[in-house]
């Protein structure tokens, strides 16, 4: 049904879940596999009223690579599928939909941590960003 399928990954264990879910899915249909890692520019997390010179977003970059290759060796061991892997730097959510419909992607896969309603309405998700923009299936992966 699927035959290129990306996954989301940001070191969290609902990420994680993703991951696996992703590769099971992969395997079963015998598609791609892309698991990206999209590191948020500065200011976004440490707020506006920094400059984007502040911190160097270069180590999260490497921080990223590193915890992704790891992951993708742990897969190619146990699950015999050798993702694609990519590091961007970005808004994750438009990093995401961008990198789907690049790469041709038909499934986009996402975790979701539990929030209670009260967070949700705070907090922005990159999840519910990437279910309002993609172009393609999402499946959200609950934690």
């Amino acid at each position: 049904m699927y035959s290129k399928i990306l996954v989301g990954f940001d070191g969290s264990e609902a990420s994680y879940k993703a991951v696996m879910k992703a590769a099971d899915l992969a395997q079963t249909m015998g598609a791609d596999l892309i698991i990206v890692s999209v590191v948020p520019p500065p200011t976004a997390l440490l707020g506006e009223l920094m400059t984007p010179e502040v911190i160097d977003p270069k180590p999260l970059a490497d921080a990223a690579r590193s915890a992704i290759k790891r992951l993708k060796e742990k897969l190619e061991k146990e699950k015999g599928v050798t993702p694609e892997t990519e590091v961007l730097l970005g808004d994750p959510a438009e990093a995401i939909v961008e990198l789907a419909k690049e790469k041709g992607a038909d499934l986009i896969v996402l975790g979701r941590r539990g929030l209670s309603r009260l967070e949700r309405l705070f907090v922005g998700s990159v999840t519910r960003k990437v279910l309002e923009r993609a172009e393609t299936d999402v499946l959200v992966v609950i934690d």
